[in-house]
């Protein structure tokens, strides 16, 4: 494919139509081409997904670190740290401030403009806001929406030339081990992390360079690999999963997440497919270019590679590839193109590689859901709940409508203490749902339920389904333990049902 043109000067820009309307929905990565499919994937009709949108980014209502807390500069810095990556060596990055302003003015645009009488900003995720940039910047610059902006094109050759390279190594190690091998496929996301915008702690990645042979740096990068993917996950719901998916029958939808790690997904991804051949797999790469992400094009050349073929890699098929997928680095369940909401609808299960997909989907998607991701980002700390610092492996499983974590305004009020640094945590973190779902303690299940009552006028209204739901959850766990009836959660007044035990009991880091 060639290369878009890059413009030299900012009077060849293109400036956004937005009376168009199939022009806005593709800037905003809305693949539904209009099609109501994905309401039957909603585990409620009002579902809008946890954490925060832009406009509340814009209007300063959320708390973030000092880099990114003032909307204009980041949008700035976001939009000419991409336009630098696309721009042609030769005199090219001298256009980049003039083409970056005038994107930035055409990204403003589209935030303020109405559709259906709500600002585009009051609806659109944070989490999709940079793949929105790079749509603009398609349009802006290369003059079509769909246009790839390749941002990362050195990391995705240079880290799947590695990880095939290490795919052999892996095989060895791991021979028909499906448990060894999902632990290989959540390490590889470490395989040129430092690449990445938000990079592991010392020691910790897995540098791939730009240069020198593929062969020998996997084998100078082996021994550490093998250390992180030997490590016990953190959480680990892998003998739930392997029930679920290796019993007769079943149709299972894998979402994947960076380009190295796919190619130790599909290793996992063949063997579970031999020892289940009634497995029915759709495989669920980005649509376009996004960021570090697999996309189908990687996909289908990676299965029709002889270096995967002569490690087994042979049950897969192209067609099992859907090439639909999401032409952002997340997803939005209303947002899906009709291919990949018939194969979700189809599926009884959904296996998410990295936490964005999973940001965007958990409390709303009617299916169990399985994530599995290496947590590097001390962002992500404040939903999971752990110290991200010595690149944890995890495995987590949600049940249909279920949240793992939730609560983002939540870091205004808790904290907690990591190797001497302060954190701050959403009302609700993985680590606390895994511990309220392990206590088998009545009277500490209690004080939970007080404790998340005492949120019921403190939350967003985004996030009382995700309390309400969480206060079942643990009142079905006092159930179990004690036999007491359940007590019911109406949506009216969560809190009637509770009495504080303290003025403030979230203020304190203990529990965190």
């Amino acid at each position: 494919m060639l290369a878009p043109r890059f413009p030299s000067y900012a009077g060849a820009l293109n400036a956004l139509d937005l009376g168009d309307a199939r022009l806005v929905e593709r800037l905003l990565c809305d693949d539904s081409r209009g099609s109501g499919a994905w309401r039957r994937l909603l585990s409620r009709p009002n579902f809008v997904p946890d954490g925060f949108t832009v406009a509340e980014r814009m209007n300063g209502e959320v708390l973030l670190g000092s880099a990114e807390s003032e909307f204009g500069p980041w949008l700035s810095g976001v939009i000419s740290g991409k336009l630098r990556r696309v721009a042609p060596p030769a005199g090219g990055g001298d256009a980049v401030p003039a083409v970056a302003a005038f994107c930035h003015e055409q990204t403003l645009r589209l935030l303020e403009h109405s559709v259906a009488g709500t600002t585009v900003a009051q609806t659109l995720a944070n989490q999709e806001m940079p793949s929105v940039a790079d749509r603009v910047i398609a349009h802006c610059v290369f003059g079509d929406v769909r246009a790839p902006v390749v941002t990362h094109r050195t990391y995705a050759h240079r880290s799947v030339e590695v990880a095939l390279e290490l795919a052999s190594l892996v095989v060895d190690s791991c021979g028909q081990d499906l448990a060894a091998l999902l632990r290989y496929s959540l390490a590889a996301g470490l395989i040129g992390a430092g690449q990445k915008l938000r990079a592991p702690g010392p020691g910790i990645a897995l540098p791939v360079g730009s240069s020198g042979d593929p062969a020998a740096l996997a084998r100078m990068l082996w021994p550490k690999y093998q250390e992180l993917a030997e490590r016990p996950l953190h959480v680990d719901h892998w003998d739930t999963f392997r029930t679920e998916a290796l019993d007769g029958p079943f149709r299972l939808v894998w979402f994947f997440d960076d380009c190295a790690e796919t190619v130790i997904d599909l290793l996992l991804l063949d063997r579970l497919l031999a020892a289940n051949p009634r497995l029915q797999l759709t495989l669920v790469p980005k649509s376009l270019p996004c960021y570090t992400d697999a996309d189908a094009t990687l996909v289908l050349r990676l299965l029709d590679s002889p270096r995967l073929r002569a490690l087994g890699v042979d049950r897969l098929r192209a067609t099992d590839v859907c090439t639909a997928g999401p032409s952002m680095a997340t997803a939005n369940l209303c947002k899906v193109s009709p291919e990949l909401a018939r194969a979700l609808d189809d599926a009884q299960c959904v296996f998410v590689k990295g936490t964005n997909v999973h940001e965007m989907f958990q409390g709303g998607v009617n299916k169990v859901m399985y994530t599995g991701f290496v947590l590097v980002s001390e962002f992500n700390e404040s939903a999971i709940g752990v110290d991200a610092s010595t690149a944890p492996l995890f495995l987590v499983r949600s049940g249909p409508g279920e949240y793992t974590n939730w609560g983002f305004e939540g870091r205004r009020h808790r904290t907690a203490c990591y190797a001497s640094r302060e954190v701050r945590l959403c009302w609700s973190t993985l680590m606390d749902r895994e511990r309220r779902e392990r206590c088998e303690e009545p009277a500490v299940l209690r004080d939970e339920l007080r404790r998340l009552g005492s949120l019921a006028g403190r939350i967003a209204p985004r996030t009382r389904a995700a309390l309400e739901s969480e206060m079942q959850r643990v009142s079905r766990r006092l159930h179990r333990l004690t036999g007491a009836a359940p007590v019911p959660f109406p949506s009216a007044d969560v809190s009637s049902y509770v009495t504080l035990s303290s003025p403030d009991p979230w203020r304190s880091s203990a529990r965190a």
